[in-house]
């Protein structure tokens, strides 16, 4: 087994994976609980920009992971839902603000985060990584990414990673999303990226282009949940036993196998 077939192997099975555009629409401009998004629509968010996780098919619908996820969710809630997307550098503001109910988005929960919004259980992990052109071969630690030109998404964890351990060291630039970043790469615009593991693979997997992961030691994982407004208690308790339900009943596997790969295991 290679190094990359090995590394996704590890991903996996350790918990891996962390994330045109759609319509929008009129949503609440104020916060609501369960109560009340049971009389109207459950309204959530996600970027839109993330495969295979939520992104634009050929066909111009919202389709990924982080869909299904909530489509399967809202159904076991007994609740309509409206799936939109939002940028992802300000999705927490406007969750925060009252645009969305919940984001669906596989974020990552960290200390930050959890002042501005509350989370669920988690429903899978996600890992950073570092990535390069197949050809590049003066990469292989962090520290000779000094000088280089390294690529992370704008508002994910591996571009705060990336600001915070990269000052004085290497030259950060940002990009709106995986496909947009991934291009940055093969074109040259940058030297590396830090990204998430899992949705890295899975592009590869589908498209092949020559980009290799690099082992540079331990890098931070995070668990991924449903972010929702501060202090809704009963929409929190209803989204939790709404993932549990799913995962009991073999739908949660199926959107996995259906998206990631069959038998892989990412809780």
């Amino acid at each position: 087994m290679n190094k990359i077939k090995q590394q996704l192997a590890k991903s996996l099975t350790a918990a891996a994976f962390v994330l045109g555009a759609a319509s929008m629409v009129s949503t609440p401009a104020y916060s609501r609980d369960l109560s009340e998004i049971k009389n109207d629509v459950f309204q959530v968010a996600n970027s839109g920009a993330y495969p295979p996780f939520s992104f634009v098919d050929t066909s111009g619908n919202l389709v990924g992971f982080d869909v299904d996820i909530a489509e399967a969710v809202a159904e076991k809630m007994g609740v309509e839902v409206n799936i939109q997307t939002s940028p992802w550098n300000g999705i927490i503001a406007a969750l925060a603000g009252g645009r969305f109910d919940a984001c669906i988005c596989s974020m990552s929960v960290t200390e930050e985060r959890q002042k501005a919004v509350d989370f669920t259980d988690s429903y899978y992990s996600a890992g950073l990584s570092v990535w390069v052109q197949g050809s590049t071969d003066d990469i292989s630690s962090l520290d000779d990414l000094a000088g280089k030109r390294v690529g992370s998404t704008l508002g994910e964890t591996g571009n705060q990673w990336a600001v915070e351990n990269g000052e004085g060291k290497w030259r950060n630039q940002t990009f709106q999303g995986l496909p947009d970043m991934l291009s940055g790469l093969t074109t040259g615009r940058v030297d590396a990226m830090i990204a998430d593991d899992v949705p890295v693979y899975v592009a590869l997997r589908e498209n092949n282009p020559d980009i290799k992961i690099v082992d540079v030691g331990e890098l931070p994982r995070w668990p991924a949940a449903i972010s929702i407004q501060k202090n809704k208690p009963e929409l929190l308790a209803a989204l939790n036993i709404a993932l549990q339900e799913i995962k009991d009943d073999g739908t949660y596997q199926q959107i996995v196998d259906k998206w990631i790969g069959e038998g892989a295991n990412i809780e």
